[in-house]
């Protein structure tokens, strides 16, 4: 070891010494002058950003912009970079010393939810002549980043915050478009290429400039208003009951002959499918829509369809079938239905019973004024009545209706109801007298006949004729009154009958009752005869009981034959008295039916008896056959009606009178 190198360590070593002894003695001393020289070092070398800011980087020393008068700058170039510091720490060091750039904070900025951020460029290359808006800043796929224009740029800034350099890129806010619902936006593209000249509606990402096809539903959007126009119109609403009828604006001409068009074709005009009740965001500048009513086919009717397109129908075929043109044969039944009026024409046809008047009173039938039928009779006169026809159309026979006959229930009626009614009304009274049509035999038959003669005519034409009712016939008066007069004499003729069938009829009634009473009245009578017979029967037996008893009881033969005797004797004495007890109860039962006879009972048999007798005679007062007042009934007076018995000899009715006089 050199004598130099000894001196060295010597020094080392005392240094190492004094350093030790200083950090023993002065360690506060120490702790502050290494935080300084930290915090000198780190303030030489960081930059610390604040949250919601960013960092504006000034590069105070580089190369010249190769772009002549350009102050945002690459990396390496003098002027303030386009990039900028975000919130947080940044170090500058070794090649990049902090010393060597200016860096000012600056606030980011803050986009709310019902505007956007217009960005314009300060700096970048010049926009060709004609535009308005700048181009974006892009990367290649090398990586080489290349500046956009300078100028309004077409992105715009959404709501949020966002770290723009303000000495690069100016913000200003503007209103974003906010479409309310039951609205669309048509978007109006400001800017692009020229495009061609078949080409009404510019697609979306198309580029050119122009009405753009895609519309903006309801909401809230960010457009750039130098790049886009929004304007708003109303949806198009379908309320219920309604259909839509789409007419295409854009597309190619359709083929001749064409009536619809399809919704997804090339094809402009009127489009085959429609559309139904709802809300639609339609454009107005590529469909028109024009709202009409449903058809609607209430109860009580048919739709009858006309198809409007379609292959054309088979000569001599009347009616269309599914995919041809004309009346088709399918009907539709009572309902809604959302047809396109431009393919199928629908007639509600009425099929309800239809009620026809021709009647003589103004204003009370179909037709104003007198609209009775009137007709020669064949003697001459003229006959006058009212005609009532129910009729009706099936359903399924109603094309072939409208095909034939006419678009409604009226043209039916008067083509094919009312000539044929009063033709054959005509026809058929014309072969009747006029005094015939007075009684109801004939009208009735004429009625017959005109129901069927207009029912066969109806038929072939598909018509269902219900029923036919004619009423208030009318005659002259010189034919009516002597017919009239006649008839009623007839009536009171039968009135007469009537009246003498009614009081033979009350006869016999009162004779049955009077048979009743009669017969109750000999029930009575019997059963008292009966009953005094039993009486009798009862009081023997008793006898007899009683002295066999006595003969039993009797003791030797003088006392039984003595006994025996006088039973004999009670016995026949006592059988004499029933036989009288007997006697009188017979007795008094012919007494009770003579006395009957000569009640007020007998009386009404002898009326009924009387009335038998006078069948068919004409009836006279009592006074006129009896007379009135006293008298014996001799000669050629009066006779006199004493009493019951007096009538029955009179008309011979004496059997009982004679086996009264015998009993008594």
């Amino acid at each position: 070891m050199t004598e130099k190198q000894m001196i060295s360590d010597d020094v080392k070593k005392r240094a190492v010494k004094s350093i030790g002894s200083f950090l023993s003695t002065k360690p506060v001393i120490f702790m502050i002058i290494i935080f300084l020289t930290g915090y000198v070092f780190l303030s030489a070398i960081m930059v610390s950003i604040d949250p919601g800011h960013v960092g504006v980087v000034f590069s105070k020393f580089g190369r010249t912009p190769e772009v002549e008068g350009r102050f945002i700058v690459e990396k390496g170039e003098k002027g303030y970079w386009r990039e900028v510091l975000l919130p947080g720490r940044h170090f500058f060091w070794m090649g990049e010393s902090l010393w060597k750039y200016d860096i000012t904070e600056e606030p980011m900025i803050s986009i709310d939810s019902q505007h956007i951020g217009l960005v314009e460029a300060l700096d970048g290359t010049v926009m060709p002549p004609g535009e308005i808006l700048a181009t974006e800043d892009v990367t290649d796929e090398k990586g080489v980043f290349h500046m956009g224009g300078k100028g309004p740029r077409r992105e715009v800034l959404k709501p949020g915050l966002h770290p723009v350099n303000p000495k690069y890129l100016k913000v200003s806010k503007y209103p974003a478009v906010v479409i309310p619902e039951g609205k669309i936006g048509v978007v109006i593209r400001k800017t692009g290429d020229q495009p061609p000249d078949n080409m009404v509606l510019v697609p979306r990402d198309s580029g050119y400039r122009g009405i753009q096809q895609e519309i903006i539903p309801p909401g809230t959007n960010y457009f750039n208003p130098l790049a886009l126009k929004v304007e708003q119109v109303p949806a198009t609403v379908i309320e219920k009951g309604q259909v839509g009828i789409v007419t295409k604006k854009v597309g190619k001409v359709p083929p001749p002959g064409t009536i619809l068009v399809s919704r997804d074709d090339e094809f402009q005009g009127i489009q085959q499918e429609v559309m139904q009740p709802g809300m639609y965001y339609i454009n107005p500048y590529d469909r028109e829509v024009k709202v009409v009513p449903a058809v609607i086919i209430p109860d009580g009717f048919v739709g009858v369809q006309i198809a409007k397109t379609g292959k054309s129908k088979t000569a001599g075929q009347l009616l269309a079938k599914p995919g041809e043109r004309g009346i088709l044969e399918e009907t539709l039944p009572p309902g809604m239905y959302y047809l396109n009026p431009y393919e199928y024409e629908i007639i509600a046809f009425d099929t309800r019973e239809q009620r026809y008047e021709m009647t003589k009173d103004s204003g009370a039938g179909d037709t104003e004024g007198d609209d009775a039928i009137h007709f020669l009779s064949d003697d001459g006169f003229m006959i006058q009545f009212d005609l009532t026809l129910l009729y009706q159309v099936k359903a399924e026979d109603a094309p072939m209706i409208v095909a034939t006959v006419g678009r409604d229930i009226t043209t039916v009626r008067d083509k094919k109801i009312r000539p044929p009614a009063r033709s054959f009304a005509r026809i058929i009274g014309s072969k009747n007298k006029g005094e015939e049509f007075i009684h109801g035999t004939t009208r009735e038959k004429f009625q017959t006949d005109l129901h069927n003669a207009v029912k066969e005519e109806c038929e072939e034409s598909k018509i269902i004729i219900n029923q036919t009712l004619v009423r208030h016939f009318e005659v002259p008066v010189e034919l009516r009154t002597p017919i009239t007069q006649r008839v009623i004499a007839f009536k009171l003729e039968d009135q007469y009958k009537q009246e003498q069938n009614t009081q033979k009829a009350n006869a016999e009634l009162s004779r049955q009752k009077q048979l009743v009473v009669f017969e109750s009245e000999k029930v009575k009578a019997e059963t008292i005869k009966i009953q005094a017979v039993i009486a009798a029967e009862q009081q023997r037996d008793e006898a007899e009981i009683l002295m066999a008893k006595k003969k039993f009881e009797a003791e030797g033969d003088a006392a039984k034959k003595k006994i025996d005797a006088e039973a004999v004797l009670y016995a026949a004495r006592k059988e004499a008295e029933g036989i009288e007890a007997r006697l009188m109860a017979e007795a008094k039962g012919q007494k009770a039916m003579v006395e009957a006879w000569s009640g007020s009972g007998a009386q009404y048999i002898v009326a009924a008896k009387l009335a038998e007798v006078m069948q068919g005679a004409q009836l006279l007062p009592l006074e006129t056959l009896f007379g009135g007042g006293g008298g014996n009934g001799e000669g050629n007076g009066p006779i006199r009606y004493h009493n019951t018995m007096d009538l029955l000899n009179f008309f011979n009715i004496n059997k009982l009178t004679e086996k009264n006089e015998n009993r008594e």
